[in-house]
């Protein structure tokens, strides 16, 4: 009969002309049948949870724990993986980047391109199709003009950009008024983001209306954009004509469009490569160009072409996030799901003993193995289900905590990204696969005079190996997890504390507006004279900025040398503000008609100087200060003015009165927050019109770790949960056990054993496991540590401590959880134990 139904319902399938009305009463027989089978399922499901309540409830709440990490990781790498995806281009995008080859073997990576390389290629290279320059993160103080005498001042912006049309045909934006066409065609023209318009101008409607930057150029607004995207790295939020460089900086403008040396951070050439080019073929024409105009010179410059889609990755040229430590989050989400998962297997196993009789009567009554396999997979199924529902609240309730623990700003819908519920769905086939299968498959074999005799393959080796095989596994993701938090954290705490060779304490960073430049030396007075402040210099930066200036030198008599040497510029109260330290020679003075340079100790090396003493006095010219000739008249002891991802570079210090843009002051006293409030009183007495803002500078510093800190957060969130999923698993595992040996445990107990004794023979087994678990967990824990620090020029040691401490937390956890219930379960009257089946 069963042959004639499958035959009457191909027949309908394949032949729609053929059908009759017999064979359409078997379809709906068929599905009639099979939704009465899945509701059979899931009520029988449903029974044997809520009867199994305890080792239910820690599946599903383990089960949870886990998917809900997964699921706040999954946004976490998402949301870092659609940065500046969205644009139209994005696959034929490139940002030129240098790596500059140092004659002592060692490579600076530069994130700048000289502007003169931009028109260059355009005009020689035929596989560009398009050029976009962009000098970003400038700072101009800014004003609305209303043709009054009194222009409204807002504070120094530092968040402009300078360019023009070609950027806008590269990049997407949302254009609310005007349009990239003709909105930055002319000299004193700028576009401004919707939410900067409403700062300066109370509505959106601004296109015409005008803008002073700097208090003497008056830029007309040409367009309105949407606000910036949070998945991009772009972020300015205001756009000034390329052609207003000229009138901004005529100097610098004139020296950076025509000097192919002149390289700074903040110079971003972009290519848009047709469709069919090779990137090497641009990389291997460019290094043609460098070659014919730099002559031997050129080998030094190598400049790539970044992919749009690696701009967000790469360390070396400022990168927010590493590919790597998105993998890592990537398969912790992973590792914390596999362990719950090992904890559904290992007790639904652990259980077929309780559930022989069932089995065994299900086979008796005419029940198949595919109608078992269903019914556990079913019940898999629910239990997922429940678990990936009890998640969402999990990620509901937490993650504004959890935002403001790790600083984020991950939002939480259920179809906020797109990927969301396909992720979940995912999660839930490969549970239901990895946690529900081998449960289901070993139960649905057995066979029923064997089930119902309790003759059952749990208890087989094979079935034991697999256990603790899974066990060993979960234990090995755990210390693993332990492993790394602990290692991440050292070298976190190591980055923070290290010496870079400066005093970053007790500095504030305050932006000086180039009108008001020609107030600093009454304002330093103002300063210095209030009993809070220490020491006042005027600066281009801190010492360790963001910011970075570089050119080449010529020392002595020798010609210009063949690398780069980053510039830092201060007045001659930079050394002393900064905590600076002068080895040889002295500081230098700030005097207009005589140049005085300091230089670091890894420059003196470059210069194969045998000491420091030996250049002193020496002739000296920096190309980035417009060829400033002077002489060398200290040298002092190397510091770091980037992260310590990068290794030391060679530095020349040196005064620029046109350059400085900070004030950094050093206070002093018990209270900071009263030195503050002093250096805002003399700001206020000196530039009234100006808003006073500032920074710490061990703010700014630790902001270069941040995402350090992220990594060690999350990791050690991810550890802690899945040390509590492991824990759940061997706390159901053990009360399984000593379920089945309660007869066991009676009869030891009436030949005389000691609660201690029968907790030893309880828990002996698991600490192996442990202890196995470590030894595999150890080597790989210090195999991804090492290939993690390895990003950093500058890192800890691995300590063998860590290791050993990670042994002694897993032992002592696995020794309480299985303690527990073991002497919970010595402590039971040995009557009551022989009296159980």
């Amino acid at each position: 009969m069963d042959y004639i139904h499958r035959y009457c319902y191909f027949n309908l399938l394949t032949n729609v002309k053929n059908y009759n009305l017999t064979a359409i009463v078997l379809i709906l027989w068929h599905q009639t049948k099979a939704a009465l089978m899945l509701k059979t399922y899931l009520k029988i499901a449903f029974r044997n949870l809520v009867k199994h309540r305890f080792y239910s409830s820690i599946n599903i709440f383990g089960l949870s724990l886990g998917i809900a990490c997964s699921i706040i990781l999954f946004q976490f790498v998402t949301y870092h993986l659609s940065f500046d995806t969205y644009h139209r281009n994005a696959k034929q995008i490139y940002r030129v980047v240098d790596e500059m080859h140092i004659p002592d073997g060692t490579i600076s990576y530069e994130k700048g391109a000289p502007m003169v390389l931009a028109n260059t290629v355009k005009a020689q290279v035929p596989q560009v199709k398009n050029v976009a320059m962009l000098l970003g993160d400038r700072s101009f103080s800014i004003a609305v003009n209303n043709n009054t005498a009194h222009p409204k001042l807002f504070a120094e912006h530092e968040n402009i950009a300078l360019t023009d049309k070609h950027w806008f045909e590269l990049f997407d934006y949302t254009w609310e008024q005007g349009n990239y066409a003709g909105a930055l065609n002319e000299p004193n023209t700028a576009v401004i983001t919707s939410n900067l318009a409403r700062k300066y101008f109370g509505s959106t409607n601004v296109v015409g209306k005008t803008l002073l930057v700097n208090s003497n150029l008056p830029v007309k607004i040409t367009g309105v954009l949407a606000q910036n995207k949070p998945n991009t790295d772009f972020r300015a939020d205001m756009f000034i004509s390329l052609a207003s460089f000229e009138q901004l900086n005529p100097d610098m403008a004139k020296q950076m469009r025509n000097e192919w040396y002149f390289i700074n951070s903040h110079t971003n050439i972009f290519f848009q490569l047709n469709d069919n080019a090779s990137p090497k073929a641009v990389e291997s024409a460019i290094s043609g160009i460098i070659k014919k105009v730099l002559g031997n010179d050129g080998g030094f410059y190598h400049y790539k072409l970044l992919p749009l889609r690696e701009w967000h990755f790469d360390a070396r040229y400022a990168g927010v996030i590493q590919r790597p430590l998105l993998v890592i989050l990537s398969l912790t989400g992973l590792l914390l799901i596999v362990i719950a998962c090992v904890n559904f297997i290992n007790m639904a196993t652990a259980q077929s003993t309780k559930r022989a009789k069932e089995i065994g009567t299900r086979k008796v009554l005419g029940s198949t193995p595919a109608g078992i396999f269903n019914q556990f997979i079913t019940e898999t199924s629910l239990i997922a289900f429940v678990a990936i529902a009890l998640s969402l609240l999990w990620v509901t309730l937490f993650l504004p905590v959890l935002n403001s623990w790790l600083g984020t700003n991950l939002t939480y819908s259920m179809f906020s990204i797109w990927q969301l519920p396909l992720y979940l769905l995912a999660v839930f086939i490969i549970v239901v696969l990895a946690a529900g299968f081998y449960p289901a498959m070993i139960l649905s074999r057995f066979k029923p005079i064997d089930a119902l005799k309790n003759q059952l393959i749990s208890g087989t080796k094979s079935s034991q190996f697999t256990r603790k095989g899974l066990i060993v596994a979960q234990n090995i993701i755990a210390q693993v997890l332990i492993i790394c938090t602990v290692l991440i954290t050292l070298q976190t705490k190591f980055l923070k504390t290290a010496d870079t060779g400066f005093d970053k304490s007790a500095i504030v960073m305050v932006p000086i507006p180039d009108k008001a430049k020609a107030k600093t030396d009454y304002m330093r007075n103002l300063m210095l004279s209030k009993p809070g402040v220490k020491s006042v210099s005027y600066c281009y930066e801190a010492a360790m900025g963001v910011s970075q200036k570089g050119g080449s030198i010529k020392y002595d008599t020798r010609d210009w040398e063949k690398y780069t040497v980053f510039t830092v510029i201060g007045d001659a109260d930079y050394t002393k503000t900064f905590g600076l330290k002068i080895i040889a020679g002295k500081n230098y003075a700030e005097n207009d008609s005589t140049k005085q340079f300091l230089v670091n100790e890894k420059l003196v090396k470059m210069l194969g100087a045998k000491s420091p003493d030996d250049v002193i006095g020496r002739k000296f010219t920096s190309g980035d200060l417009n060829n400033a000739e002077g002489t060398i008249v200290g040298v002092v002891k190397d510091f770091h003015s980037k992260s310590l991802y990068n290794a030391m570079e060679p530095q020349l210090i040196s005064t620029g009165r046109d350059y400085y843009r900070y004030a950094a002051v050093k206070l002093s006293g018990k209270s900071l927050s009263a030195g503050i409030d002093q250096v805002r009183d003399a700001w206020k007495a000196v530039y009234p019109d100006y808003a006073f803002e500032y920074r710490f500078l061990d703010e700014q510093v630790a902001g270069f770790y941040k995402k350090e800190e992220l990594l060690n957060k999350l990791v050690t969130a991810s550890a802690g949960v899945a040390i509590l999923i492991s824990c759940l698993g061997l706390l159901g595992l053990i009360s399984l056990i000593t379920t089945q040996r309660t007869k066991e445990i009676g009869i030891r107990k009436v030949l005389g054993a000691s609660i201690t004794q029968i907790t030893a023979l309880l828990s002996k087994d698991f600490l192996k496991l442990v202890m196995l678990s470590l030894l595999i967990a150890t080597p790989a824990g210090w195999l991804i540590m090492h290939s993690w620090l390895q990003n950093f020029a500058y890192h800890i040691k691995v300590p063998l401590w860590v290791f050993a401490a990670t042994a002694a937390v897993s032992v002592v956890i696995a020794l309480v959880v299985t303690s527990v219930q073991s002497v919970k379960a010595a402590v039971v009257n040995p009557v009551k134990s022989l009296r159980s089946e």
